[in-house]
């Protein structure tokens, strides 16, 4: 059986390895999977797998197994998801808020939720030492986001922190706030090492925020987690992991988790259970 992963990133003529959706959703997982691979004009395949693509035509057109996978709410944008789920045999989302809207509209159709994951050998090096009293946090993602940092900014004052920024640009800050900011242009590969240079990074909370926040998967914070870096979500665990001890314990602590449930491998054996679902059920079909 042959995969093909229809990538976001490869639709809309992105450079590669630019769209952080495609590393994770698709890439990561072809790469380590025998039969799949990005999809290519011409090749002949058993499975398409949309990745945060709506193509109508081959939607439609495709004889094969079709699996839509959403990572963003798009209808948000505008754009008619309900529609092209309904075209797909399955939807997979990372989130299961995602996946809950989803089945509001269509409550027969076969959503599943895949979360993101990490490809652990991409996760080097691992940040091992933690060695005072943090002095830098570190925030890093989409331009478009900074309103969910912006508000952390008096708590990080109160603190005596300094902070780190590693975006697509440059964060401005409000002219009302004294902090001292760094901010970094996102590399991809040099991002780990970006990372663990900072004492740790501060991810808000998001759900609370806007209508698009409670969609958002954790990838930011499994991806620091992999590197061995602790991640404050709040301004409880700001003060908490403030401390050396707190921040090796809290290391550790995460590492494991990301080894036990965030290995992207799961998730490939999420896309082979569900594929093997729908061959069942159109063998089934076509016997009746």
């Amino acid at each position: 059986m042959k995969i093909g992963f229809v990538t976001f990133e490869k639709q809309d003529n992105r450079t590669p390895n630019s769209i952080g959706s495609t590393r994770i959703r698709a890439r990561w997982l072809y790469d380590r999977w025998e039969d799949a691979e990005e999809y290519h004009i011409g090749k002949q395949y058993d499975v398409l797998i949309f990745q945060k693509v709506y193509w109508e035509a081959m939607l439609t057109q495709f004889e094969g197994i079709k699996i839509l996978d959403l990572c963003d709410p798009d209808w948000l944008e505008g754009r008619d998801v309900i529609r092209y789920c309904d075209m797909a045999d399955a939807v997979t989302t990372s989130t299961q808020p995602l996946a809950d809207y989803i089945l509001k509209f269509l409550p027969d159709k076969k959503v599943i939720c895949v979360p993101d994951r990490v490809a652990l050998d991409e996760y080097k090096p691992i940040k091992t030492k933690h060695e005072t009293i943090a002095k830098e946090v570190v925030w890093f993602g989409y331009h478009q986001n900074f309103h969910y940092l912006t508000r952390t900014l008096n708590k990080l004052i109160q603190q005596g922190l300094s902070l780190a920024v590693i975006a697509d640009k440059n964060f401005s800050i409000p002219p009302d706030i004294e902090i001292e900011v760094k901010s970094l242009k996102y590399q991809y590969p040099g991002i780990n090492e970006q990372l663990i240079a900072r004492d740790l990074a501060i991810l808000p909370t998001t759900d609370d925020v806007d209508e698009k926040g409670k969609y958002k998967s954790n990838n930011k914070t499994i991806q620091c987690w992999a590197l061995g870096l602790p991640v404050a979500r709040t301004p409880d665990e700001l003060v908490l992991l403030a401390s050396v001890e707190a921040r090796k314990a809290e290391a550790k602590k995460r590492l494991k988790q990301v080894k036990e449930e965030y290995d992207v491998m799961l998730s490939v054996e999420q896309y082979k259970e569900l594929i093997d679902d729908i061959k069942k059920e159109k063998k089934k079909e076509s016997k009746n």
